[in-house]
C-alpha cells in the first residue's frame, strides 16, 4: 500500500488550489459548514477502514497497481484540464480521485460508493444547489402538492412555486425547497451504507430508493404546511419546523429500512452459500 500512500500525498499536493477554494467557500455561507460534517465522517471511516485493512493479509502488488489506475487517471485528468475547468468541476475531479484512492488504501476496494458519496457531500455545494435547483424543486413540490390538497376538498391551484387558495398565495419558500433535506438524506444513506459495509451496487440501490423517498417526504411537508399557513389548522409557531422534522424522520426511516434490507439480503445469501 506504499504506492497508495504516495499517490494520496501527490493528490493532496496537486489539489492545493481546491483546498484554497474550499476554505474561501466555507467563509461565504453558514450553509457550507454542513460540508464539514461529511468531511469529518469521511475521516472517521477512513481511519477505521485503514485499521481494519491492516489486520487482514496484504493484497498482491499487481492487484494494488490495478486498483490505483483509476485514481491516477483522475489525477492526470485534473492536471490536464485544470486551465479550462471552473473551480467546482476541479473540486469534483479532486473528490473523485481522493475517493478512489481512499477506497483502495482504507478499504481494499476499487470503489467504495458510500465513501465516494460522502466525499462529494463534503464539497461546499448547498448554496449552489439552492441557486440552480431550489426554484425547480419548489415548482415540482407545488405541482405535486396541489392535487393532493384538492383531494381533501380545497380548491387549490398551483402558481409557479406558490399554492393559490381563495386568492391567498401560500409560498413554498427556499428553506422548504427540499435541498437541505436532499443533502441530509443522501448523507444519511451514504453513512449507513458505510456502517453496514454495503457494496457498490447495493449502495447505488439505496441511493436510488432514497431519492424518491426524499422528494415524497418534501411533498408531504408542503401539504402539511399548507394547512398550517392557510390557517385551516391552528398550531403553535414551532409546528412549522416540527412538520419538517417529522417529514425527515419518515424519510430517515425509509432509508434505514432500505439499508437493512440490502444488508439482510447479503447476509442471507452468505448463509445460503455456506
Amino acid at each position: 500500500m506504499k504506492r497508495a500512500i504516495i499517490l494520496l500525498a501527490l493528490q493532496l499536493s496537486a489539489f492545493w488550489p481546491v483546498w484554497r477554494w474550499y476554505v474561501a467557500r466555507m467563509t461565504d455561507s453558514t450553509d457550507e459548514r454542513w460540508s464539514l460534517l461529511a468531511l469529518a465522517t469521511v475521516t472517521l471511516f477512513s481511519l477505521y477502514g485503514r485499521a481494519a485493512v491492516q489486520e487482514k493479509n496484504k493484497r498482491g502488488a499487481s492487484e494494488v497497481k490495478a486498483t490505483l489506475f483509476p485514481p491516477t487517471l483522475a489525477l492526470l485528468t485534473y492536471c490536464a484540464a485544470y486551465a479550462v475547468l471552473p473551480p467546482l468541476a476541479r473540486a469534483g475531479l479532486a473528490a473523485t480521485a481522493l475517493g478512489l484512492t481512499l477506497s483502495a488504501l482504507c478499504f481494499g476496494r476499487r470503489l467504495h460508493t458510500g465513501m465516494l458519496g460522502l466525499i462529494y457531500l463534503s464539497l461546499p455545494l448547498i448554496p449552489t444547489l439552492q441557486f440552480y435547483g431550489g426554484y425547480p424543486l419548489r415548482v415540482l413540490v407545488a405541482a405535486a402538492a396541489s392535487p393532493l390538497i384538492r383531494l381533501g376538498g380545497f380548491a387549490v391551484l398551483q402558481e409557479g412555486a406558490c399554492l393559490n387558495w381563495n386568492g391567498q398565495l401560500i409560498w413554498i419558500d427556499a428553506p422548504c425547497s427540499g435541498v437541505r433535506m436532499l443533502w441530509t438524506g443522501m448523507y444519511l444513506a451514504c453513512t449507513l451504507a458505510c456502517l453496514y459495509g454495503l457494496r457498490c451496487l447495493k449502495t447505488l440501490l439505496v441511493l436510488a430508493l432514497a431519492l424518491p423517498a426524499i422528494i415524497l417526504g418534501n411533498i408531504f411537508r408542503a401539504v402539511t404546511l399548507f394547512y398550517l399557513e392557510a390557517g385551516i389548522i391552528e398550531m403553535p409557531g414551532w409546528a412549522h419546523d416540527g412538520a419538517g422534522v417529522f417529514a425527515f424522520l419518515i424519510v430517515a426511516g425509509v432509508i434505514l429500512a432500505a439499508v437493512r434490507m440490502m444488508r439482510r439480503e447479503r447476509v442471507c445469501g452468505e448463509l445460503l452459500a455456506t
